[in-house]
């Protein structure tokens, strides 16, 4: 089920939930239910790029610290127009993450160094 959300930090920002109770991690529940999730998410950003004549695409994001229901969250981008076809769009946002603050963003950051970048990617890899 989807609903709008009582907390919008734009117009349309909605929340796509499974009636049945799962925890909010979303990559701690089954293929299938996560599946079930991204697809009817997918549904309503599809209804939500009609609805709104300057929103080209929709984002989505998987966070689950604000309620413990398996949610996903979707915000149309506002600005983007009416074509769908790729155009690189960037943030002037210059801020680097050390701990999670209540929220994530998508913006890059400064270029990383390729040996730290080595390093941090065999250490994941360890956990395979």
């Amino acid at each position: 089920m989807a609903f709008l959300s009582i907390f919008p930090n734009t117009p349309g920002f909605s929340v796509v939930i499974p009636k049945q109770h799962y925890g909010s991690y979303a990559f701690a529940q089954s293929d299938a239910v996560l599946a079930d999730l991204v697809v009817a998410a997918k549904k309503t950003a599809l209804q939500i790029d009609r609805a709104f004549p300057d929103v080209a695409r929709t984002g989505m994001m998987l966070e689950g610290y604000g309620v413990d229901h398996l949610h996903a969250k979707l915000f149309p981008m506002h600005g983007t127009g009416q074509d769908s076809a790729f155009k690189p769009i960037s943030s002037k946002v210059d801020k680097f993450f050390e701990a999670y603050e209540g929220y994530i963003s998508s913006h890059d950051f400064v270029r990383a160094d390729d040996a730290e970048l080595a390093q941090l990617a065999a250490r994941i890899r360890s956990f395979a």
